[in-house]
């Protein structure tokens, strides 16, 4: 009766753990899947997506991301899309363009919401831009 109630036991062990896998694997599966058209995402969820996007190495995708969480309000994203935007093809190739000015309006959002890091590159872009006669090429 004991070696009976064991084997029970084994085989109920055996299967509650084969079940949790193929949970598992579901779950992972259906998280690997791109956002369908009807799905609301909010912004710390794109930003999340942009930094997977930027793990997989596809940059046009982490762009399109990091906009519109940092549209959506994002102060991360916002920071995040500055630095991606200065840049530019010097670290994400041909896929993205440096664009200074774009890069400064993201800073000015993020460090209105308390970013130090874009309070720290505003203060490298304010001297870059005024570098050459204290030109504003951005106004």
């Amino acid at each position: 009766m004991a070696s009976e109630l064991n084997l029970i036991t084994s085989w109920s062990l055996r299967w509650r753990i084969f079940l949790a896998g193929v949970l598992c694997l579901v779950a992972a599966l259906s998280a690997a899947q791109p956002p369908g058209p009807g799905v609301v995402l909010h912004a710390e969820q794109r930003f999340q997506l942009a930094l997977e996007a930027q793990s997989a190495r596809d940059y046009r995708a982490m762009l399109q991301e990091l906009r519109q969480s940092a549209s959506q309000g994002n102060a991360e994203a916002q920071e995040m899309l500055g630095m991606v935007l200065l840049a530019g093809p010097t670290l994400y190739g041909n896929a993205i363009a440096a664009d200074r000015c774009e890069a400064r309006r993201w800073m000015l959002r993020a460090a209105s919401q308390g970013s130090d890091t874009a309070r720290v590159q505003l203060t490298f872009l304010n001297r870059l831009r005024h570098a050459p006669a204290g030109s504003n090429a951005c106004e």
